[in-house]
């Protein structure tokens, strides 16, 4: 299994979300989900954009390690691309040290959108998870995108921060017109809860857009440095310590 079958099986577009005073959606947190989705504009009306959330290809097989609070003994081998939301589900799967997401931006008509901040909101910050840490050790293959930032969870103030060589917002979105921002979060050093949030314009109109899970839930991300790591190579019968534990 990898990021892509989680995020691809799951991903979905939604809108219209309410929010508490804080600006996140108001849904409680569900750790183990993956699926994308859009949260809801702020000050009463609706985002002129729709946000659809899908896993980047990154070429660093880190991005395919997760953390589950079970032994290998009991962790079912990698599953089919249409078995994973299953997989996920049945295990409870974080994300482990990094999630590399693309968010696929479009304008919901003809006028022009204008994206001009992108911003992280954490929700929640914790000691790494206590798990063992399973790699699915395929391989991710892609790079950077044009417009690609990097997020350091770990940093006292968590900011997106233009990847250099790319480019940042602002950019300009209309329903034919998208746009794709890619996400690099990394934690080395804790468990994190966190939202994206997209600041838009529209003529006389501006607003913030959460961005989180299916349900209104946060993208979460946890360390795993330390812990046991555990790979399922091609043509194994079963996890098998990893050669590269850190």
């Amino acid at each position: 299994m990898t990021a892509i079958a989680v995020l691809a099986a799951l991903g979905a577009v939604a809108t219209g979300l309410k929010t508490h005073p804080g600006g996140a959606p108001t849904s409680a947190p569900a750790p183990a989900a993956y699926a994308g989705a859009t949260g809801a504009v702020d000050r009463g009306a609706s985002a002129p954009i729709t946000v659809t959330v899908r896993p980047s290809d990154r070429d660093d097989p880190e991005c395919h390690k997760y953390v589950v609070d079970r032994p290998p003994s009991e962790v079912p081998r990698p599953p089919a691309v249409a078995d994973a939301p299953a997989w996920v589900a049945k295990v409870g799967a974080v994300p482990g040290h990094y999630l590399s997401i693309e968010l696929i931006v479009q304008g919901t008509g003809s006028d022009t959108v204008v994206l001009t901040a992108l911003n992280v909101r954490i929700a929640r910050i914790a000691a790494p998870l206590p798990w063992n840490a399973y790699s699915m050790f395929d391989g991710c293959g892609g790079g950077v995108g044009v417009h690609s930032y990097d997020l350091d969870l770990d940093a006292a103030h968590p900011r997106p921060v233009v990847f250099e060589g790319s480019t940042g917002l602002p950019l300009k979105v209309s329903e034919r017109d998208p746009e794709v921002i890619e996400v690099n979060a990394e934690t080395t050093s804790h468990d994190v809860s966190w939202y994206l949030e997209l600041e838009w314009s529209s003529g006389n109109r501006t607003g913030t857009l959460p961005i989180g899970l299916d349900g209104g839930a946060p993208f979460r991300t946890s360390a795993v440095k330390g812990r046991p790591l555990y790979s399922y190579l091609p043509g194994g019968k079963a996890w098998e310590p990893s050669p590269f534990q850190e």
